[in-house]
């Protein structure tokens, strides 16, 4: 098995996550250089995987067959595209892009390359979350019709700078973080048929809608809500989700135990999936410490990149979500339902 050589271009607060994991991976991977224009920032995660920190990605591109573009997001179309080009595999943070143009820019790159793209939508490859699906497709409890999702974060002071803009975030909460709910949503309940949403601007300091509500409908026949925001006054459950079939009510809840902004990638959590059934009765499916755990999708890239397959959440899955949420952001300007 080739032992890939990989660069992380960004090193916010998302890269601590990788590199708690990557040196954990070191018989697969090899971390080669940390870029960020924050030469703090880069030297810090530059520490941590035992690479080399630089200003510039572009300076180490040919020293390595894959990378992490871990940017805000008005970046993500042309760091891509510049990586794709000389001829690295791609992990990129989610979402793909701003707009549908851009995406079809990336994925085309990527085409044109023969390079591995693959978007990062970290809850569908969660332990837990496979446990969820089978419980919920598995038949033991009936067809599933309906799906609820929340998020609840206490971001108000972490949405400032690029995130606190609709040019460079692309929206509000909506579109950058409510997709991690919807993508396991289509993921479970397969192609939407439409979706509305409703936003409002509660205490964050920032442009688009720190809060925000949507309903779907699936050609399968499901119904689904999501309910996220970025202002609550203190994180709660932070991630749940429900399936409501013909014979029970799966939940499942991820649950910080700390402080998720002050203490990142070393957070401590709690994740519960239980069925309640007709006769009242509760059932524990599954319980751990597993919270924001990015190994499970960081192995299925490098296992992508084996093999040879497609992922999961490849350019073509992740434009489909940022389609969605701008013909949900169109009707909300229409109705003026939206900040």
């Amino acid at each position: 098995m080739k032992k890939h050589r990989l660069g992380l271009i960004g090193c916010g607060w998302i890269a601590h996550f990788y590199a708690r994991i990557l040196p954990r991976l070191s018989d697969r991977v090899e971390v080669v250089w940390c870029a960020d224009p924050d030469t703090l920032r880069s030297g810090e995660i530059a520490h941590r995987t035992n690479a080399r920190s630089m200003p510039d990605y572009r300076q180490g591109l040919g020293e390595v067959d894959a990378v992490c573009v871990l940017v805000p997001h008005h970046l993500h179309r042309p760091i891509t595209i510049d990586c794709l080009a000389a001829g690295c595999h791609v992990l990129l943070e989610k979402p793909i892009a701003r707009t549908v143009e851009e995406a079809d820019a990336i994925i085309a790159a990527a085409e044109r390359s023969g390079r591995t793209l693959m978007v990062a939508y970290p809850h569908r490859y969660r332990k837990s979350m496979r446990v969820f699906k089978d419980a919920v497709v598995g038949g033991n409890y009936g067809e599933l019709f309906m799906l609820d999702a929340l998020m609840d974060e206490s971001f108000a002071d972490y949405t400032l700078g690029w995130i606190a803009q609709r040019e460079t975030l692309g929206g509000g909460v909506f579109f950058s973080a409510s997709p991690h709910m919807l993508d396991v949503m289509l993921w479970i309940a397969g192609e939407p048929q439409a979706v509305s949403m409703v936003g409002t601007r509660a205490a964050a300091q920032m442009e688009g809608e720190d809060t925000a509500v949507s309903i779907l409908k699936f050609k399968s026949g499901v119904v689904g809500t999501t309910r996220h925001t970025w202002a609550s006054p203190r994180t709660r459950i932070w991630y749940t989700m429900n399936a409501m079939c013909q014979q029970a009510h799966i939940t499942l809840t991820t649950q910080p135990l700390d402080d998720i902004v002050a203490t990142g990638a070393d957070c401590r959590w709690l994740t519960r999936i239980t069925a309640l059934s007709q006769t009242g009765d509760a059932e524990l499916l599954h319980e751990s410490d597993e919270g924001l755990d990015l190994e499970p999708e960081i192995i299925h890239f490098l296992d992508c990149l084996d093999s040879g397959q497609t992922p999961e959440t490849d350019g073509a899955t992740a434009r489909k979500i940022v389609e969605l949420v701008q013909n949900a952001y169109r009707e909300a300007d229409e109705r003026g339902t939206n900040v």
